[in-house]
């Protein structure tokens, strides 16, 4: 079934009270880790871990340097195959699948460091990203089906960037890279996005717009960060989870997890 167009215009999502809105009551688990470790050697990066991502969530991890969030990213997306433990996807599991595999089945990745191509328009950027979920073979077409150049501009809009539609990727800055890179990721219409470090490199002000961006992204993908920022974590996520020397240490919301003594002390010993 095609995926419904994404409104551009809808605002950040809130709960009643005024504050950030969850995942639906009762919202499944979209992605999931049983028992996850990952070793380099005689190196435990990700050691045991369980986690469960439900629908609807913005959901980050959170830790000092060298705590495990983007190796934990890296697993989810395929880039690493863990050594032992298990990741479901909509409770299939993921065994060995590459990462292109993981995107066609609805898992997106957007990394730390910016990947639009240089010498294409934001437009030929996102055109391309939506033009990729398909087999090769559709990638022969001579012209762009009229669907997907439609569905590139609905990207463009939702992160603001539709004006500038024909504008050389590499003739924007480092914030608006930002907002083309998550709308790259969404081109294969993703189920779960994931995003690594996405406010690295940003000033205050594009970290505000990048955050409002993101709550009109989660209405429509599942969002899992690893992220730095705690003020931004504390304004955006609905979920928080924190490591720290590659094990969970804490869960919930954000206001719960920042206020646990662990925690507390991993972050003052760490400086961040």
């Amino acid at each position: 079934m095609p995926t419904p167009p994404i409104p551009a215009e809808q605002g950040p999502a809130t709960a009643p009270n005024g504050g950030r809105a969850g995942p639906r009551p009762g919202a499944s688990v979209v992605l999931s880790a049983r028992g996850l470790t990952m070793r380099f050697g005689g190196f435990v990066a990700i050691d045991d871990v369980d986690l469960d991502i439900h629908e609807g969530e913005l959901h980050a991890l959170v830790g000092p340097n060298g705590a495990g969030k983007s190796t934990l990213l890296n697993l989810l997306g395929g880039q690493l195959l863990q050594t032992s433990g298990e990741i479901r996807f909509m409770g299939r599991p993921l065994g060995s699948s590459t990462p292109p595999v993981r995107a066609r089945m609805g898992i997106g990745r957007s990394f730390q460091l910016t990947s639009v191509i240089p010498g294409f328009s934001c437009l030929e950027n996102v055109v391309l990203a939506v033009e990729a979920q398909r087999r090769m073979f559709s990638l022969l077409r001579p012209r762009t089906r009229p669907s997907d150049l439609a569905h590139a501009h609905q990207l463009l809009d939702l992160v603001g960037l539709g004006p500038h539609a024909h504008t050389p990727a590499e003739a924007l800055g480092h914030g608006q890279q930002k907002q083309l890179e998550v709308a790259i990721a969404l081109g294969s219409r993703p189920r779960v996005l994931l995003l690594d470090e996405p406010t690295s490199g940003l000033t205050e002000h594009e970290r505000l717009s990048l955050g409002t961006l993101l709550q009109r992204v989660v209405q429509h993908a599942t969002i899992v960060m690893a992220e730095h920022d705690v003020d931004f974590v504390r304004r955006i996520a609905t979920a928080v989870t924190a490591f720290n020397l590659g094990r969970k240490i804490a869960e919930g919301s954000a206001e719960e997890v920042f206020d646990t003594p662990e925690v507390k002390q991993v972050f003052l010993r760490s400086g961040e």
